[in-house]
């Protein structure tokens, strides 16, 4: 008998907007095998070491260090990335920065309320299904692009058809390979079969459907991330020349030029149609290369809010005493990725040996607001477990043991870190030591610019381990599942397969009883620690420091948000 479907009501926007996602029960779907979908090349959260991304505001009354971040008229911030932006787009976007900007400039059809939870409509009215395979998504009416063209319906399909033709080479062009007709426009080989996705069909104005290959009842929660929002009929006549001049339909819009490379200003966009519009009304997200610059500048009272960096563990608190701050939230998790299908990793014993070998607790302490890793799935994420991974342990004598019986570590072990994240090498000695001292291995540091190991990995070509994060793009257990362990997954990277492992995310994304869905998910994590492909070591609540004024928004189940900051007067 086909259990009864609970997904999860999704609850209207804090500020009254309506709207269910509902279905009915629909047979379990056929699992993905591997190679059947592209990996989505989505963003990469931070590694366990540096801080990735600087953020700092300058104060109600645009205090700053220039670059016109300052206005009187108003609230004014100023947000400082660590990387630059070669443009804004967020169909051909993944990386923090871009998608912290283009947060501004557009709204998702879903979100996870940061407080509660809960799911939320925010441009969509209402995401529907009867059997988990076809939704109809209805958008609300009233919104508008900042160049007047309305949204609609045709904007999304016609958005997603574009991102998902292989030739366009759109950056979240994997967002859409559930969808039906996905190969036609992404073949293997030789050149695509349409231009379109037959899973996409407007039905009127303001209503679509979406036909999946197979059922998948998290679907709805996946419409939050930013990649699957619509872009202007005028931006996809020409992309290129819409670089520097995003069209939106956000609570911001750009306010002036742009030119890449240069601080990114914008102001409140009047024609906003939702109801949750930050307090500011003037935003300059500035780029800086070092986050020791920002923290120095919040130190100098020349910005507001900083980022605490790994460096500056050991003084944050001093030097700004009563004016830091942690997140509440901690959706990522930062972990070791193996080359598993080469010796010595091939055998489970060395890998169980390496993760029982390491010393969490002392590796958390040389990061701000880290702390251990006991399973395999991000804390703020609903359905996690703690202690799942039972080798997360400091246990030497077991280590020691697991090793003899595999026959030992040949050679030398090569341990590959970003060498241009600030701490990284550090934290790298520090692993490297654990396994000298704790299991006599021999260590050889790899550092590379971070930009480099990421193409290295995904061609298959590091013979080592390699520091890495992860964060995911909508909260689902899902979604930590599939990108690091499905054959196919998006940053699976150290090669590992396991056919039952797959076949039960298959039969997991085609559950409709939503609790069952969850408990099947959670087998799969059972399975995954028996095999250790990865090693978890830890989560992250940043810390960082704030004048007084400027509040960011901090809750349990969002990344702390400058953006949504809010000021006392």
């Amino acid at each position: 008998m086909t259990p009864t479907w609970a997904v999860p009501t999704v609850a209207a926007e804090p500020t009254g907007a309506s709207g269910l996602v509902t279905a009915v029960p629909a047979a379990t779907g056929p699992a993905r095998t591997a190679g059947e979908l592209m990996a989505r090349t989505r963003r990469i959260v931070k590694a366990a070491t540096g801080t990735a991304l600087a953020v700092l505001l300058a104060g109600c009354s645009g205090a700053g260090s220039g670059d016109g971040a300052g206005k009187d008229d108003g609230h004014s911030m100023a947000i400082a990335t660590a990387a630059e932006v070669p443009y804004l787009n967020p169909s051909n976007d993944n990386g923090t920065t871009g998608i912290q900007i283009e947060s501004a400039l557009w709204a998702p059809l879903t979100r996870v309320d940061a407080k509660s939870g809960k799911l939320v409509n925010v441009v969509a009215d209402s995401v529907t299904s009867k059997d988990a395979r076809t939704w109809t998504i209805k958008i609300k009416p009233g919104w508008k692009f900042t160049n007047g063209e309305k949204l609609t319906a045709k904007s999304f399909v016609d958005t997603w058809n574009y991102t998902a033709y292989a030739p366009h080479a759109f950056a979240n062009n994997g967002a859409f390979q559930r969808v039906e007709g996905y190969e036609d426009l992404n073949p293997a080989k030789g050149k695509p079969k349409a231009t379109t996705l037959s899973g996409l069909k407007v039905v009127d104005d303001l209503t679509f459907t979406v036909t999946l290959k197979g059922a998948f009842s998290p679907y709805p929660t996946t419409l939050s991330y930013l990649g699957v929002a619509a872009l202007s009929a005028e931006t996809l006549k020409d992309p290129d020349q819409f670089k520097h001049k995003p069209i939106g339909y956000g609570a911001y819009q750009l306010d002036g030029g742009w030119k890449a490379g240069q601080p990114v200003r914008l102001m409140r966009n009047k024609g906003y149609a939702g109801k949750d519009a930050p307090q500011a009304d003037h935003i300059t997200f500035r780029f800086f290369s070092n986050p020791e610059t920002a923290y120095n500048e919040f130190l100098a009272g020349n910005v507001d809010y900083v980022a605490v960096p790994s460096s500056k563990i050991d003084s944050y608190k001093t030097d700004a005493p009563g004016k830091w701050s942690q997140a509440k939230a901690a959706a990522g998790i930062n972990y070791l990725n193996l080359p598993v299908t080469l010796k010595p990793y091939t055998d489970t014993r060395v890998r169980r040996a390496l993760s029982l070998a390491l010393d969490r607790d002392s590796l958390a302490k040389l990061k701000p607001g880290n702390f251990p890793a006991t399973s395999f799935t991000a804390p703020s994420v609903d359905g996690h477990r703690e202690n799942t991974c039972s080798d997360c342990r400091l246990d030497v004598a077991r280590a020691k043991k697991l090793l003899r019986e595999a026959g030992g570590f040949p050679g030398k072990l090569r341990l590959f870190f970003a060498s241009d994240n600030p701490g990284e090498q550090v934290y790298a000695e520090a692993l490297g030591n654990m396994w000298r001292q704790k299991l006599g291995l021999k260590i050889q540091y790899v550092g590379k610019p971070g930009a480099e190991i990421g193409p290295l990995a995904n061609a298959g070509k590091l013979d080592g381990i390699r520091i890495m994060g992860w964060g995911h793009d909508y909260p689902a257990l899902e979604d930590y599942l599939t990108p690091m362990f499905a054959s196919y997954g998006d940053v699976n990277t150290g090669r590992y397969r396991d056919a039952k492992v797959d076949r039960m995310l298959g039969e997991a994304n085609a559950q409709v009883d939503q609790a069952q869905a969850t408990r099947d998910y959670q087998a799969i994590e059972d399975r995954i620690a028996e095999q250790m492909p990865v090693l978890p070591l830890s989560h992250s609540r940043d810390v960082y420091l704030h004048a007084e004024g400027v509040e960011p928004l901090n809750a349990p189940f969002a990344n702390v948000d400058p953006v949504r900051s809010t000021f006392a007067d």
